[in-house]
């Protein structure tokens, strides 16, 4: 029984992993959209070329990127745009030290919101306008209700 059991389990991983390649197959880009994305050489052109065409495209983006890297802006400059921020922090303690500086706005933020007036506050200093008909149940001068 257990050596059944057994070969039970094989079977249906095996059966998992023949659905799993049956399905990738089926996703699988055609030749056709190989070519496109230059993964592939084209049928009619030699393999040489197109390991050519792939090296002259690698070393152009090389330089491109060394380029950038050359005209990178220094930190001071990163920090005066605001992108980085100007800490005596270790960069270890950089993360913790931005994470406590959140919190506290956030903490701030939430209190501010906690003590700002409401509607009727507003309504009393003239702050919100009210209609005529809203006013007038306000002070009590006419009700709709009994």
């Amino acid at each position: 029984p257990k050596q059944d059991d057994i070969l039970k389990a094989i079977y249906q991983i095996h059966m998992t992993h023949l659905t799993f390649l049956q399905l990738r197959l089926q996703q699988r880009r055609t030749r056709e959209q190989l070519v496109e994305q230059g993964i592939m050489p084209p049928l009619k052109t030699p393999a040489s070329f197109h390991e050519r065409i792939r090296s002259l495209e690698r070393a152009r983006t090389g330089s491109f990127l060394k380029h950038k890297l050359c005209s990178r802006p220094e930190r001071s400059e990163l920090v005066r745009m605001h992108i980085l921020q100007e800490t005596q922090a270790e960069a270890s303690l950089q993360a913790t030290q931005m994470k406590l500086k959140r919190a506290r706005l956030t903490d701030d933020l939430n209190e501010k919101i906690a003590q700002r007036p409401g509607p009727m506050e507003l309504v009393e200093k003239n702050i919100l306008p009210v209609d005529s008909g809203v006013e007038e149940d306000v002070d009590g001068r006419s009700s709709s209700m009994p």
